[in-house]
Order: structure tokens, then sequence, then C-alpha cells
């Protein structure tokens, strides 16, 4: 098949995934919002900028209270055990961890404000938080295109218009320039995004880090979560970036962590470069000349154990997180919860890099019935990539900050 009819297809399907989500986002968050009807006040909350910035952060180590330092206290329903909370001082760290949240907003409108909605809150607490012990966490609120936007910015892109996902980026890369230029010297850092986040962290990286030696150096790492980054088959390079590899071995610094997870070889759109229409519209490279990455979180971590889903135990707010796992967790319709701040479910998954029909996944294997995951049409169990075993990432994270000699 040509390159432009790669584009045309791809494009088609996107349009019909983004129609779908569409229907089943809105089906599902729209009456629990009718039913709550709260007013403005309640969707957002103002954000204190730190002196003297010109970026809207959602955290930032200037930030008192914000959602990334949710106390890390929990308890596991698989074992019984509970685990008190513990906290690193921001003062001993060495690192900063830049995180770009996903695609979490369902309003009307193609491209979201940049404000802290319940949502964005929520998504950040979930998938930011946990890092807290291993790095300063810096997030940008950011004009993310909504979850009604994509299919209209995959038709605008087609035309060669990528204004919509462009805005997005500008204001990532603005909040990329700020943090690099006032966080201090010698301080390595870490890129943290999933979905969404990923797309524009993989455009950062191949514009502003991947050709820059200097910066190169300053990268203790990247987790970047569910969003098809690309390596030249056989290699750990030769897609998105020419530079950085994907990790290979334990505290591996200046690599890249990815994969998208699944239960099933159910097709998606994620794992398979050919049908990477999300790439298409941030204008990176797509194609049956590259392979979608998937790191082996085990053998990166150590951890070989069976492993849990780790989520924030307190209510979701109405939106794509609280319909994604509703969707998930048929016929249950909630996750398992407790008093402490997070709950790790009864489940146990071991988990491998499959390649099952061309698309290249990390595949959960349950072990026992006492938790089942459901898998979103067309998504597989993308909410869950960061925390269906969220300690192999923490711990990634850990010991490549212990080998970091910045």
């Amino acid at each position: 098949m040509r390159t432009d009819e790669n584009c045309t297809f791809a494009y088609a399907i996107v349009c019909a995934v983004a129609a779908v989500v569409n229907v089943v986002i809105a089906a599902v968050t729209v009456p629990a919002l009718a039913h709550a009807a709260p007013g403005p006040s309640a969707y957002s909350s103002p954000v204190p900028s730190p002196s003297g910035s010109t970026v809207k952060w959602l955290c930032h180590p200037g930030i008192t209270g914000d959602p990334c330092d949710l106390p890390n206290d929990r308890t596991d329903l698989g074992t019984g055990k509970r685990y008190p909370a513990t906290r690193v001082p921001e003062t001993a760290q060495k690192v900063d961890c830049f995180y770009v949240y996903p695609t979490i907003t369902d309003n009307l409108g193609f491209q979201a404000p940049a404000e802290m909605t319940p949502p964005v809150r929520d998504v950040t607490r979930m998938q930011a938080s946990p890092f807290q012990n291993q790095c300063r966490i810096y997030a940008p609120l950011y004009r993310e295109l909504t979850t009604f936007g994509l299919a209209p910015a995959a038709l605008t892109a087609l035309a060669g218009n990528r204004a919509m996902m462009q805005t997005a980026y500008n204001d990532v890369k603005h909040a990329w320039k700020e943090f690099q230029r006032t966080r201090g010297s010698g301080r390595g850092f870490m890129l943290i995004g999933h979905s969404q986040g990923t797309m524009m962290l993989r455009k950062l990286i191949r514009e502003e880090i991947d050709p820059n030696p200097a910066v190169r150096a300053e990268m203790v790492g990247a987790l970047l979560m569910g969003g098809n980054v690309l390596t030249r088959p056989g290699s750990t390079t030769g897609g998105d970036f020419q530079h950085i590899p994907l990790c290979t071995r334990s505290a591996q610094t200046g690599c890249v962590v990815a994969y998208s997870t699944e239960l099933t070889a159910l097709p998606s759109l994620f794992g398979n470069s050919t049908l990477d229409a999300l790439s298409l519209i941030m204008g990176l490279p797509f194609g049956p000349q590259y392979q979608v990455a998937c790191t082996d979180p085990r053998r990166l971590s150590g951890i070989y154990n069976p492993v849990g889903i780790t989520l924030v135990s307190a209510p979701y707010s109405p939106g794509v997180i609280r319909a994604l796992l509703t969707i998930m967790t048929l016929p249950a319709l909630e996750f398992p919860t407790s008093s402490s701040t997070w709950t790790t479910g009864p489940g146990r998954y071991t988990v491998s890099c499959v390649d099952p029909g061309t698309f290249h996944r990390l595949r959960a294997t349950p072990i026992n019935d006492r938790q089942q995951l459901g898998e979103v049409p067309l998504f597989n169990t993308h909410l869950g990539d960061m925390n269906l075993g969220v300690e192999y990432l923490t711990t990634i994270v850990h010991d490549q900050v212990a080998a970091y000699h910045g």
C-alpha cells in the first residue's frame, strides 16, 4: 500500500474511532453530569502560578497541595497489607519530572481550556503523584484536544492543517522552555506522559532533546506510555528518535520506557505502526517500516512477581476516567476501594510483550479470578497502562535516578 493510501486509510480509522469514542463517552458521562448538575465553579479550580511564571502549572514545586502531592498510603486487597505514607522532601531530590496528562476532557468543544477541571486533577493524581518520592514534579495545564476534537483534528490534518494539535503542543513546549530555564542547573530530568501526553512528549523529544547532546545528557529517562513510540524493527532507535534508545536493562539512563497494555489481541489504536492514526495528527512518523515499542517492565524493574492494578481510592469525578473505568470493570461496574488513599485490587496479573497480528503490546494475563478487568473497544486496557503494575514504573524511575550522575 502506498504512503498516501496509508494516510487516507489511517485517517478514516481515527475518524471512525473518534465517533465511537464520542458516543461511548457521551452515553456514560452526559447522564451523570446532568444528574449532578454542578455549577460552573465545580468544573475548575484556580491554580496559583509561581511568582514570575508565564505558564499555568497544574503541579509545581512552588505550589503547595497540588494534585501531585497526594499521600501514598495504600491498602493491598490481595494480601490484606496496609502501607503507611512515606515522603522524600523535595529538597532531597536531585531530579525533576515533567508530566503531560492524557486526553481527559469531554466537553463539547474541540480544544480544552487550560484549567484544572476535576477530570484533569483526578488523572494527574492517578498517574503523576506516584512519582513524588523520585522527583520534583512539574505538570503544565495545556489546551489538549478533547475526545470530541479527535475526528475534526484528523480531518483538518488530512487537509494539511494541524493547527488544533499545534495549539496544544505550543502550550507544552512553552512550559518545557520555562521548566528548563528556571528549575536550576545541573539537575537531571524525567519525562512522563500517557496517551495524548505521550504524543506531545514524542514530538518534544524529537524536536528539542534528541538533536541536542547537552540536553540529552540531562535526560535521566522517559516514561512514554500508551502513545505508540516508534523504532525501526529490531532496533532501539530509528523511528521517533535517532539518538535516544529504548531502555533494555535495569538502571539504564537516558532511555525510553514505552508500552500499551492489553488483555487480548483485539485490534485497537495502539501497537500497530501502520494503523497509527494518532501520530498522523501530530505529524509524527508512522507506517509499516516502523515498529511500536514494547519495553518489558519486569526486566527493567527486576519485579517478576504478579502485579495488581493500583488506583486512588476516592471516587472519580464524572468524565472520561469514570466512563472508561466503568467499562473496564464490567460486570462489577466499580473498582475495589479502601480507607487508604490508594487501593491495590485483589486481582493479580503476569505481563509480557507480545506481537500477535502485528499489534506489539504488553499482554496482561490474570492468574486468579478475584478481580477481572475488561477491555474498552479499540482501546484495550489503555486507562490502566500506568497503574497496572505501577510499582514497575516507580522502581524503574527510582533506579534510574540512583544511577544518574549529572
